[in-house]
């Protein structure tokens, strides 16, 4: 009886842990579509870009990139206790996991900082 209940809580666990890694990498990926948006598109006179520099120069912005950021890296750590007890689909979790965290924006700027250093861009 107690090894039933107790696999129960544990395919509930796996699945809420996915469930909000799942939501913090949508909220990432659109965070990163906001920022490159406004990094890209950084010429004042050829684009009106004011609206979206106003979004992501804000406090409440900051607020949100660095807590989703710090979340996802808990969220990971707690996925990753998850997955190797399981050993289904493994592979697919791994590069989940992988994935949600190279697509916060901190990482992001760090390989294209690595990228740029590579080529004498900066």
């Amino acid at each position: 009886m107690k090894k039933e209940g107790l696999k129960k809580e544990v395919k509930n666990y796996e699945r809420n842990v996915t469930i909000i890694l799942v939501i913090l990498t949508v909220i990432s990926l659109i965070i990163d579509f906001l920022a490159y948006t406004g990094m890209v598109y950084n010429d004042e006179i050829i684009y009106n870009t004011t609206a979206i520099r106003s979004v992501i120069n804000s406090g409440w912005f900051m607020t949100i990139v660095w807590t989703n950021n710090i979340a996802i890296y808990i969220t990971n750590l707690f996925y990753f206790a998850g997955i190797l007890d399981s050993k289904r689909d493994l592979v697919v979790k791994i590069s989940f996991a992988i994935f949600s965290v190279l697509s916060t924006i901190l990482i992001n700027l760090q390989i294209v900082n690595l990228i740029a250093d590579a080529f004498g861009m900066f």
